[in-house]
């Protein structure tokens, strides 16, 4: 089934909005202190376990940099399928908040510039993946590279792979 990278968080969205009882994501600084008194590990399973970890992605994915800053210490704590889920939602938030989501980027597996700028998407189509880069290249440049944001270039470069590989699809 075909994926729209744009279309996904609004449907989650309506769909959370639809359901009676669907599991709302506690406030990002309930989370935070989750974290520090148990663990990410711990965390992220109790997320999972009450239905609300696909409500943080959904934040995380707005762009919000209180939302944004809790992917790096989610990420402690995530397996295989959150450790994707984490990635694509703040290759979600990259356009919308470039300076946030570099800020967060490490050189591991889940937050790493390969992983987070090299659009992520499940089968997205050749035109979203055009689109989505014609929007976040020129956001990822807008913001300086600094002590703060020193995978600018990485992701930079990812992105530009991104398109390559885009452009060559027939």
């Amino acid at each position: 089934m075909k994926r729209s990278i744009y279309l996904v968080p609004m449907i989650f969205a309506l769909v959370a909005s639809a359901c009676v009882g669907s599991p709302k994501a506690p406030e990002a600084s309930q989370i935070a202190r989750h974290i520090q008194a148990h663990g990410a590990r711990s965390t992220v399973a109790s997320l999972d376990r009450k239905g609300q970890f696909d409500a943080v992605l959904e934040r995380i994915a707005s762009g919000d940099s209180t939302w944004v800053n809790l992917a790096r210490p989610l990420s402690q704590g995530t397996d295989a399928g959150d450790s994707t889920g984490l990635t694509i939602a703040l290759a979600t938030a990259l356009p919308r908040n470039p300076a946030a989501v570099l800020r967060v980027l490490d050189d591991g597996p889940v937050l790493g510039a390969p992983a987070v700028c090299g659009v992520p998407f499940i089968e997205p189509e050749a035109g979203e993946v055009k689109a989505y880069l014609e929007q976040t290249i020129p956001a990822v440049e807008r913001v300086a590279q600094t002590r703060d944001t020193p995978l600018r270039s990485s992701c930079l470069t990812s992105l530009g792979r991104a398109r390559t590989q885009s452009e060559a699809r027939p």
